[in-house]
């Protein structure tokens, strides 16, 4: 099960959970639009269009946040690190005094391992600063490490939590865990998601290193950094691997985590994402458009002269009759591409609403939902659910499903645009 199979489970199990205090209706619905957005997050290509455009336009907004991750960790003072190196150093030969087993020795390695980094980052940060320079990542052969011990301390977590310095030895996996998912998201950016789920799984590991970046930044003790900010830096460097999972307990926490924090639930958390590139696509078809018509305008204005001028001279110059019919078949062309782009559009903005009303169904109450006059939603997102998987699934143009689909989600279109736009407008401020 991938990752956002394991978000889409996860939803459906929450709601379970809820069943005492929620309808029956209500509960289904959250369970089939957790799965839809879960479907349409693995098949948004199909629905919308290649993941090269979409990397396009978001790439700017991508490298600035790295950018800023970066920065703000460079120019910043790590007091709780020399704090945590100090006793790790001290504590470590303590430690495995008295054990020589093989995965202790592992487990050394690791820890050893994540002390050297450290030093490593904060000297590179006291060079950089000097020298005004962006900070490094780690390069191919030093991420394969890290990964490794990485691996390592996931499986020893048990052994390593009576040790007494159990808190010093997290953070300072958390740092590894950190510059992999810095090294992670450098090399996407370089190479370009694979595929949408990869773009939504970047984005994800960018709002959570953000929030965890605050934390780790400003606090002044190892106290102040809780193991809720270490384990974000985890599930976000989690996030990078090619095919990452989440379990439930994870998941839980997770949830909770970011709803006291961002004031939001996981799924929303991590699918908002697809509505904002899908209103980027509509914005970015809706400048192709204004481009497009621009030099039709033109050319009209081109051929209605040069036929004025044929129906008064009785005839053109070869010159003239040659750039006339060039000019009437470009027109036609012309507008067969303007349909086009409207026709992409318009269902772009179909999918937008459709998507912004199901994640409002998964954030919300019913009685908040009743409250703004959008119980509908109940009703009718599940059916609109379905209609969408299934056009991802075998391709199906909106133009082909039946009068009463296509009205449905028409309307969610009409309904839900503006919160849509605000929405992405919110979205894209975590490179501010």
């Amino acid at each position: 099960m991938g990752f956002f199979s394991s978000i889409a489970s996860f939803t459906a199990k929450a709601v379970s959970a809820v069943v005492k205090v929620a309808t029956k209706t209500y509960e289904a619905a959250k369970q089939v639009v957790g799965k839809a957005i879960g479907f349409m997050a693995t098949n948004a290509e199909k629905l919308v269009e290649d993941i090269k455009e979409t990397w396009t336009r978001v790439k700017p907004n991508v490298e600035l946040f790295r950018s800023y991750v970066q920065q703000a960790a460079a120019f910043a003072p790590v007091p709780w690190l020399k704090v945590a190196l100090v006793a790790l150093d001290r504590g470590i030969g303590a430690l495995f005094a008295f054990e020589n087993s093989p995965v202790a020795k592992k487990i050394e390695e690791a820890i050893q391992w994540a002390i050297k980094l450290s030093k490593k980052i904060h000297a590179q940060r006291e060079q950089e600063m000097a020298a005004e320079q962006e900070e490094s990542v780690l390069d191919e052969a030093d991420l394969h490490v890290a990964k490794e011990h990485q691996a390592t301390m996931r499986a020893a977590e048990g052994d390593v939590k009576s040790s007494g310095l159990s808190h010093e030895i997290a953070l300072l996996m958390a740092l590894n865990d950190y510059e992999i998912a810095k090294a992670g998201i450098a090399k996407v950016i370089q190479e370009a998601p694979a595929d949408f789920e990869h773009y939504l799984r970047l984005r994800a590991t960018q709002k959570l290193l953000k929030i965890a970046d605050k934390t780790f930044r400003t606090a002044t003790e190892i106290t102040q950094i809780s193991a809720d900010d270490i384990f974000l830096v985890r599930i976000a460097s989690d996030l990078i691997k090619e095919d990452p999972e989440l379990s439930e307990i994870a998941a839980v926490r997770l949830d909770g985590i970011l709803q006291s924090r961002h004031g939001k639930k996981l799924t929303p958390f991590v699918f908002e994402e697809m509505i904002a590139s899908w209103a980027s696509s509509a914005e970015a078809e809706d400048q192709r458009w204004e481009t497009l018509n621009k030099t039709l305008i033109k050319d009209k204005i081109l051929q209605r002269s040069l036929t004025v001028s044929k129906k008064i001279q009785g005839e053109l110059s070869a010159e003239d009759e040659t750039a006339l019919e060039t000019v009437t078949q470009e027109l036609l062309d012309k507008q067969q591409q303007l349909n086009e782009i409207e026709t992409k559009k318009i269902d772009i903005d179909r999918y937008v609403g459709a998507a912004e009303g199901f994640l409002q169904l998964l954030e919300k109450e019913e009685a908040d939902l009743i409250a703004e006059g959008n119980e509908f939603l109940i009703s009718d997102s599940p059916v609109i659910g379905a209609v969408l998987m299934r056009c991802a699934e075998e391709h199906i143009p909106f133009s082909e499903l039946s009068d009463d689909e296509q009205e449905l989600i028409r309307d969610y279109s009409n309904i839900f645009k503006a919160d849509a736009h605000k929405r992405m407008s919110t979205i894209l401020a975590v490179t501010a």
